[in-house]
């Protein structure tokens, strides 16, 4: 039974000797042909490598942020290492900014305040943005991981150990229940 959803139709098949370029691997092909009716055209779809891969041709997270040259990946590398590090100070800083909202004098009034109060104390709307913020960080870098690129993936692994090493013996906890994605 055809039901006009012919997906087979839209995979590209790419070569052994094809590189795992993003921008080479490019659009599955440059003809407008529409596909099941849905409007579709092949040159709008972009063939992402899925393996890992060299090179240094890389667009990371936005239209604007495309390294076309080893200088501008290089500096994006750093960029990524450093988020990475910051990543982990972002969680010692929260793990710090909870053991000084966690005092027993402080505790011991927060069981009397009626539970809108202790929803809106600054400690717990400060924690909160930076809860956000670390979780677009953290998502952020999962992503950057999944561009495959091998040298970006060791960005961000060596900068979350770089900052681990920095940061982790300040916190109260190694082991981190609220990780988002590593």
């Amino acid at each position: 039974m055809h039901n006009g959803h012919d997906h087979a139709a839209m995979i590209s098949t790419t070569t052994p000797s094809m590189s795992h370029d993003h921008h080479a691997m490019g659009h599955a092909s440059e003809t407008s042909t529409n596909l099941s009716g849905h409007g579709l055209h092949m040159k709008d779809m972009m063939m992402m490598a899925m393996t890992f891969h060299g090179g240094y041709k890389e667009q990371i997270l936005f239209d604007q942020w495309d390294t076309k040259t080893l200088g501008a990946f290089i500096g994006s590398w750093f960029v990524v290492f450093f988020i990475a590090v910051l990543y982990e100070a972002l969680k010692a800083l929260r793990d710090y900014l909870s053991k000084g909202d966690g005092c027993d004098v402080c505790s011991q009034t927060q069981d009397r305040q009626q539970p809108k109060a202790r929803l809106l104390r600054l400690p717990h709307i400060i924690q909160t943005f930076l809860h956000i913020l670390q979780m677009t960080v953290s998502y952020g870098l999962m992503l950057i991981a999944m561009t495959y690129n091998t040298y970006l993936f060791f960005a961000v692994i060596l900068g979350a150990g770089f900052g681990h090493f920095l940061f982790a013996w300040r916190r109260s906890s190694v082991i981190d229940y609220n990780e988002h994605c590593h």
